[in-house]
């Protein structure tokens, strides 16, 4: 068919019919269709109940550059974490619930089956690896293999997000509970850490495991998916890094009192490490232009976005990029090395290098240490 015109009106007509009017009818159907969308398709989270927020600019850096010299070590399945014993041996844990251990030359071995998803990991004093466990609680793996577990409740409630952890000098063990109600076993697949940047609500905790007492106390509520934890160098505050509002907070150990460490990260950030020098080390996954300014800043833009595919949300299959962040004492981020793909789930000195983990990727990865 062809557009025809007849004469004393402008209005195009293809076939005999009104474009005009048809495309006014066109995006009827099509608004019609995007409410029948939002109101009977019910997203995987429910209920969902999202809040606006608007991220604004990343920090600007004056030092950028590529990360240089990355390596693989092992191919192992995610290995979120690293943690390496007092004889130099390195531990990861993996997608399947397995913690491994490497020999010389990148040789995994089997160490301990801990079930769930190992995320955090760190040694304490007595040699034993200290486990945060996605969906189990706070786990210790003696040097033999054998599995306890220390802790699956605070204040409670269970602890269904396990995510990072540090040991301060005294033995006691902080570590942050990411989100109060999803986890991988209320929500399939890797979807549910999305869902909760796409709420928007503050369901993390930050918690404290006293090995002497075996108690644990709940720290801090109200958190935007809190992730890596350190303990400052005086072990007066802790340091936890809220993802979902791109910012690190400082917990005081001393009063309870939190205060902004470092605000708009340029990344989502992830682990976090102390070096012996004060300075710091994030893992941060790219920020996504899409989703700071176009979805998060929106109630509606949330909700439809909760309403997509989950493979379109989390694809496990093409892992983002990311950077390391050195940050100094104060909080001023020195440098950021970008590129690393996939991104750096956690930073972990080891010899004249730095180990990087990976939530998703294949492989454990090593560089030179930056000074």
């Amino acid at each position: 068919m062809r557009a025809r015109f007849r004469a004393g009106d402008p209005r195009p007509r293809l076939g005999g019919v009104n474009l005009k009017r048809a495309a006014v009818i066109g995006l009827g159907a099509a608004a019609l269709l995007a409410g029948a969308f939002v109101v009977f398709l019910r997203p995987p989270v429910d209920p969902f109940d999202p809040i606006a927020w608007d991220p604004g600019p990343p920090s600007e850096i004056a030092h950028v550059t590529p990360a240089a010299g990355v390596s693989s070590l092992a191919a192992l399945p995610g290995p979120e974490d690293v943690a390496v014993d007092s004889a130099g041996r390195i531990h990861t844990g993996l997608l399947d619930g397995r913690i491994v251990r490497l020999r010389p030359g990148g040789w995994p071995e089997p160490f301990a089956e801990v079930g769930g998803r190992p995320l955090g990991l760190v040694f304490d004093a007595r040699g034993h690896l200290l486990v945060a466990n996605h969906g189990v609680g706070l786990q210790s793996v003696a040097p033999d293999g054998t599995v306890t577990l220390l802790t699956d409740t605070a204040g409670g409630e269970p602890i269904r997000f396990a995510n990072d952890l540090a040991v301060a000098a005294d033995g006691t063990v902080y570590f942050s509970d990411s989100n109060s109600r999803l986890n991988n076993s209320t929500l399939d697949g890797s979807a549910f850490s999305v869902y909760d940047f796409l709420e928007g609500r503050p369901r993390g905790r930050l918690l404290r495991y006293d090995p002497a007492a075996k108690t644990t106390t709940v720290l801090a509520e109200g958190l935007y998916f809190p992730n890596g934890v350190v303990v400052t160098d005086d072990q007066r505050a802790l340091l936890v890094v809220e993802s979902t509002r791109y910012r690190v907070t400082r917990y005081s150990l001393a009063d309870g009192t939190t205060t902004t460490f470092l605000d708009r990260v340029p990344g989502i950030g992830d682990g976090f490490t102390r070096l012996p020098d004060g300075r710091l080390l994030l893992g941060v996954y790219d920020r996504v232009p899409l989703l700071d300014e176009r979805i998060l800043p929106n109630v509606w833009t949330r909700w439809l976005a909760a309403r997509l595919p989950a493979a379109l949300l989390a694809d496990e299959d093409d892992p983002i990029a990311g950077s390391i962040l050195v940050i100094a004492p104060d909080g001023r981020i020195e440098r950021r090395l970008s590129g690393i793909d996939p991104a750096p789930a956690n930073v972990v000195p080891h010899g004249k290098g730095w180990l990087l983990g990976s939530l998703q990727g294949g492989e454990l990865r090593t560089m030179p240490a930056v000074s």
